[in-house]
């Protein structure tokens, strides 16, 4: 799985792209190797970001008018026509050592900022817990607001945050009562407190007598629900 994407904090003020167009040159951007060139399937991109490949090819137009992509269709040896391939045209940002962060410094437009957190969430959990279809205003608002207060407006922040819950058995469903951790309840100030001060970690310890399995690690589910103690 590609765990990030390197795109320009520039982008996040311009005026000529939409909220669905940055997300398909995000898309595009997760799978570039370090010259710029990308070739996902119109399948994968719909996939990961939920545009329907109609109002992917209208962003496409939209990125390359704009001078941040090239996109060219090439034909297989059959004679049909195969993946496109895109070549990023802002700067590429060589790799470097460990692993990369994608900070933004200050971005103008709050459902921006929750189209990427959204993207990090889809990439995390979309196997195990439930994508929300769309961002509003109170989503985007949220996001904003926790992307700077609790998350430095570092990406990488949240993508931590995100894998801390994923390690968790019971934030993925196996409770008792099969409660799984959403978006919005992640984006709580009192949640984002008490996944980091490791309240619904797998202990070591039985703390009930009730032992859960997940994939081939062994939990302890302890009674915890959301904003529990």
């Amino acid at each position: 799985m590609i765990q990030f994407a390197r795109v320009p904090a520039s982008l996040m003020g311009a005026q000529d792209l939409s909220a669905r167009d940055l997300r398909v040159l995000i898309c595009i951007a997760l799978h570039a190797d370090t010259g710029g060139r990308s070739h996902p399937s119109l399948a994968r991109i719909a996939s990961l970001t939920g545009i329907s490949r109609r109002h992917l090819c209208l962003s496409v137009r939209r990125l390359e008018s704009g001078g941040y992509l090239r996109h060219r269709s090439h034909k297989s040896e059959s004679g049909k026509w195969a993946n496109s391939v895109y070549e990023i045209t802002y700067p590429p940002i060589a790799a470097s050592d460990g692993e990369p962060k994608q900070t933004i410094k200050r971005p103008q437009d709050g459902s921006v900022i929750a189209q990427m957190m959204l993207t990090v969430w889809r990439e995390e959990y979309g196997d195990i817990l439930p994508v929300p279809l769309k961002i509003d205003q109170s989503r985007a608002s949220a996001c904003q607001s926790r992307f700077h207060d609790s998350f430095n407006s570092d990406l990488e922040q949240w993508r931590s945050l995100c894998r801390e819950i994923r390690r968790s058995a019971f934030c993925c469903g196996a409770g008792e009562r099969g409660w799984r951790a959403d978006f919005d309840w992640t984006l709580k100030p009192k949640s984002i407190r008490n996944i980091r001060e490791g309240k619904y970690r797998d202990g070591t310890q039985p703390s009930n007598g009730r032992v859960s399995r997940w994939g081939r690690d062994e939990y302890v589910i302890y009674p915890l629900g959301p904003g529990g103690t």
